[in-house]
């Protein structure tokens, strides 16, 4: 929750009921009549075929991520020193 909007709920629990209950109304016209913000279509996997080509230059993917593992290790090591 923003910052403003619990500085909002502080200053609404000040209201009386029928205030609070017109602010409700208020806030209730108002999301009701601005249009909906369409969600953000999904990207599929596909689309993103040739983005880093040879990015493994022909290294099997484990051996990658085991040298990947290794030099994480090694910079842990050298950080902990």
């Amino acid at each position: 929750m923003s910052s403003l909007l619990e500085a909002i709920l502080k200053q609404a629990q000040g209201l009386s009921r029928e205030e609070q209950l017109e602010l409700i109304q208020h806030l209730t016209e108002q999301v009701s009549t601005q249009p909906e913000t369409p969600a953000k279509p999904k990207r599929k996997v596909t689309e993103f075929y040739g983005v880093a080509p040879n990015l493994l230059s022909g290294i099997d993917a484990q051996v990658w991520v085991d040298q990947l593992r290794s030099e994480w290790d090694e910079r842990e090591g050298m950080f902990r020193q």
